[in-house]
C-alpha cells in the first residue's frame, strides 16, 4: 500500500522482488543498484535476521515534479527465497505496490518455481493484497544454462495472468533493466489510477514514459562499459553493499518465544530498516554538510586546508568580527549583550569585560528607547533594518551619531535567539552633512528665483519677496519675530501659481482662518517648508490628477501645519532609512532635505511627523509651539 510522508513531501512506493532461492533475486538487485545514479539512490542494506537476509534500497530515479506537493520515491526491496523463511517474505511484502517474480530457468528448478509463485499468492493474501489485481511482472532468469526450459514452457506453467515478461541473464546485466523499468512502469499507472493522482498531471502516460526512460537512459551507459570491460570467465557475484556493508544486525529466538516468532520477526525488521533510513538520512546530512563547507572554501580561503576543523574556523569568525571596521555588537531576546568587538571598544570607551552581560539600553540614551523597542519588533518577526540612524552614548554620556543595522539570529530550528547590531559611527559624515546644510538652503533659494524673477517682471508681490529674500540673510534669520503662517502660504501660492498651473497641480488650501501668529526663527523656518514642498512638487510629478494640499490647526496650545500630497509615497521599507545617508542618487537628496527640515526645525522645538504609505501619498505634519 502506498505511503505518503507528509514530513519529506513524498509519495512512497514499495517493489518487492520475489522468487525461489537462488533464482537470482539479490543479482538483480545488485546490478540495478549499481546501474543506477549515485546521487538518486541510497546505499544498498542488508538485514540480517534469524540467519536469513532481506536486501533493499531507495531510488529517485527521475525528477517528475510534484505531485499535490509531493516527489516520488521508489522503495526496492528482495527477500529471501528458501522455503523456512516464510515468515520473512509475508512481512516484507506488508505494503507491497508491486512484485517483480524471478523465475530459475533451469529444467531442475521448475517444480521451485510454481512452489514458490503458489507461496507469493498465500502470503500477499495473509497480507490483505489480490494476486490478481497487484501490478506483476515476470523475469525468466539464467538464460544462458544449458537445461533452461523454453520461454512459453514457463509461460505456460507460471505466467498465469498472462503478465509482461522478460528473458535475464542476471549476472551479465541482461533483462534487469527492462523488468524493472516495466514494473516501475506498472506500479506507478496503478497507483495514480487508484488513488486519483492523475487528476494533477494532465499527461499521465507522457509522466510514465518519461519516468520509463529516465531508468532505461541511466543504465544504458554503464550497461555499454561492462560489456566492453568484461571477460569470458562467468563470475558469480558476491554481495556488495556499495563497496562496505553499511547495516549488519542479527536477532535470535529462544525455544521459549517460538510462539511470537512473527511478532519479534516484524519487530526486528522493521527497527533495522529505520536504522538503516536513519543512516541515510544522516549521509544526506552529511553529504549537505561537506558541500556547505566547500562553498565556505571559496569565500574563506584562509581556511581552504582546515575546512573541516571547526575551531579553526570559529577561530577565524572570531577574528574577522573582532577586527571589523564596524562596531559589532550581539544581544539575547533579554537584551543582554554577548559580543562586544574592538571597534566597539574604541567607539564607546567600554572594555569588552565591563560591558558584557550589560543591558544593551546602556548605549541608548532614554529618548531612544522607545525607537529601540520598535527596531526590536520589527527585527523579532524575522526582518532586518538597515541603516538606522540614531544617538547612542558613549562610557562618557557623550551623544554619538551613528548608523545601526540589526538583523537576527536563527538556531536550526529557524528560531530567533539573538540580534546582531552593526553599528557606523557618523560622526564624520555628519561634519560633512552639517557643512552640507548650510549650503543646501540655496537649493530652495533656487527654487523660488524663477518665480522671483517673474513676479518682478509683472510688478507683483515686491513686499513678499523681499521678507523671503530677506528671511535667508544670515544676520537676521535667526532671530525670533512675530510670523504669520496663514499669510506666509498665500503668498508661497500667489508666487507659484503660474508654475502650480502649468503642471496641471491643484492646490488645497485648509487654513485656520483663526490662526494665532507665532513667534520663530523666520529664515530657519520658510528654508524648512521649502524643502519639505520641493518634495512634495517631485513626489507628484507623474501621478494622475496631482495635489498638494496645505492645512493649519490649532490645537492644544500647539500650531499644527501640514503639507500633504498624493504622490507615490514611501514603501514602509524606505520609511526606516528616510533621513539615511545610504541610498540611491535620486533618494539621497530627497532624504537630505527632509534631513536638512528636520534639523532646523528641531532647533525650534517644532516636531516633524512623516506618515506616507505607496500610492497613497505622503503627510507631514509640523507642532510648532505657540509660544
Amino acid at each position: 500500500m502506498v505511503q505518503f510522508n507528509t514530513k519529506d513531501n513524498e509519495i512512497l512506493v514499495k517493489i518487492v522482488y520475489y522468487g525461489p532461492g537462488l533464482s537470482g533475486k539479490t543479482t538483480n538487485l545488485q546490478k540495478l543498484h549499481e546501474y543506477m545514479d549515485p546521487s538518486q539512490k541510497t546505499d544498498l542494506f542488508s538485514v540480517n535476521t534469524m540467519e536469513d537476509r532481506t536486501l533493499f534500497f531507495d531510488l529517485l530515479p527521475v525528477d517528475l515534479g510534484y505531485i499535490y506537493g509531493n516527489s516520488i520515491k521508489l522503495q526496492i526491496y528482495t527477500v529471501p527465497g528458501q522455503v523456512h523463511y516464510d515468515s520473512t517474505r509475508r512481512i516484507v511484502l506488508s505494503g507491497a505496490d508491486g512484485v517483480i517474480f524471478i523465475a530459475d530457468s533451469s529444467k531442475a528448478k521448475l517444480h521451485e518455481n510454481v512452489q514458490s509463485i503458489n507461496n507469493l499468492y498465500h502470503n500477499l493474501q495473509a497480507n490483505r493484497i489480490n494476486i490478481k489485481e497487484i501490478p506483476l511482472v515476470m523475469q525468466y532468469n539464467k538464460r544462458d544454462l544449458p537445461d533452461a526450459l523454453p520461454v512459453d514452457v514457463l509461460n505456460q506453467k507460471l505466467n498465469f495472468r498472462n503478465i509482461p515478461y522478460f528473458s535475464s541473464v542476471a549476472t551479465k546485466g541482461e533483462g534487469v533493466i527492462e523488468t524493472f523499468a516495466e514494473a516501475v512502469q506498472q506500479t506507478v499507472k496503478t497507483i495514480f489510477e487508484k488513488y486519483q493522482l492523475s487528476k494533477s498531471v494532465k499527461n499521465l502516460n507522457s509522466l510514465i514514459g518519461k519516468l520509463n526512460q529516465s531508468i532505461l537512459e541511466k543504465a544504458a551507459a554503464k550497461q555499454k562499459a561492462e560489456k566492453l570491460d568484461r571477460s569470458e570467465k562467468v563470475v558469480t557475484p558476491k554481495v556488495k553493499l556499495g563497496g562496505k556493508t553499511v547495516l549488519k544486525y542479527t536477532h535470535t529466538i529462544d525455544d521459549d518465544d517460538r510462539g511470537s516468532q512473527d511478532q519479534l520477526l516484524q519487530k526486528a525488521l522493521t527497527s533495522n530498516m529505520e536504522t538503516a533510513r536513519l543512516y541515510t538520512d544522516l549521509k544526506n546530512s552529511q553529504q549537505a554538510l561537506v558541500k556547505k563547507n566547500e562553498e565556505l572554501s571559496v569565500l574563506y580561503k584562509q581556511l581552504e586546508r582546515s575546512n573541516n576543523d571547526n575551531n579553526k574556523m570559529r577561530r577565524f569568525l572570531e577574528s574577522l568580527v573582532n577586527f571589523a571596521g564596524d562596531a559589532i555588537v550581539s544581544f539575547n531576546d533579554l537584551w543582554v549583550i554577548q559580543n562586544w568587538n574592538q571597534a566597539a571598544e574604541e567607539l564607546f570607551g567600554y572594555r569588552r569585560s565591563e560591558i558584557l552581560n550589560q543591558n544593551i539600553n546602556t548605549l541608548f540614551p532614554n529618548e531612544g528607547m522607545a525607537e529601540l523597542n520598535r527596531i526590536i519588533t520589527i527585527v523579532t518577526n524575522g526582518k532586518v533594518v538597515k541603516g538606522f540612524e540614531t544617538t547612542l552614548l558613549n562610557h562618557k554620556k557623550e551623544d554619538i551619531p551613528v548608523s545601526i543595522t540589526f538583523s537576527p539570529i536563527k538556531n536550526k530550528n529557524d528560531t530567533i535567539i539573538a540580534f546582531t547590531a552593526i553599528i557606523r559611527d557618523l560622526s564624520a559624515m555628519n561634519k560633512m552633512q552639517d557643512h552640507l546644510f548650510s549650503i543646501q538652503k540655496y537649493e530652495s533659494l533656487g527654487f523660488l528665483l524663477p518665480h522671483f524673477r517673474k513676479a518682478l517682471t509683472a510688478n507683483e508681490g515686491q513686499s513678499e519677496i523681499l521678507s523671503i529674500l530677506n528671511s535667508f540673510n544670515e544676520s537676521t534669520s535667526n532671530k525670533l519675530e512675530a510670523f504669520s503662517i496663514n499669510s506666509f502660504v498665500e503668498d508661497i501660492h500667489q508666487l507659484m501659481g503660474p508654475e502650480i498651473k502649468q503642471r496641471n497641480i491643484k492646490w488645497v488650501s485648509q487654513l485656520n482662518p483663526h490662526l494665532p501668529e507665532i513667534n520663530i526663527r523666520k529664515g530657519p523656518f520658510i528654508q524648512g517648508f521649502l524643502n519639505l514642498l520641493i518634495n512634495a512638487f517631485e513626489s507628484v510629478t507623474n501621478t494622475e490628477n496631482p495635489s498638494i494640499t496645505i492645512g493649519t490647526h490649532f490645537l492644544d496650545g500647539h500650531v499644527l501645519f501640514q503639507i500633504i500630497n498624493n504622490g507615490s509615497g514611501i514603501p514602509p521599507e524606505a520609511m526606516n532609512q528616510i533621513f539615511s545617508s545610504n541610498v540611491d542618487r535620486e533618494t539621497l537628496t530627497k532624504n537630505l532635505r527632509f534631513k536638512t527640515a528636520r534639523q532646523l526645525f528641531s532647533k525650534m522645538n517644532t516636531l516633524m511627523r512623516i506618515d506616507s504609505s505607496p500610492k497613497k501619498g505622503t503627510k507631514i505634519t509640523l507642532k510648532i509651539p505657540h509660544r
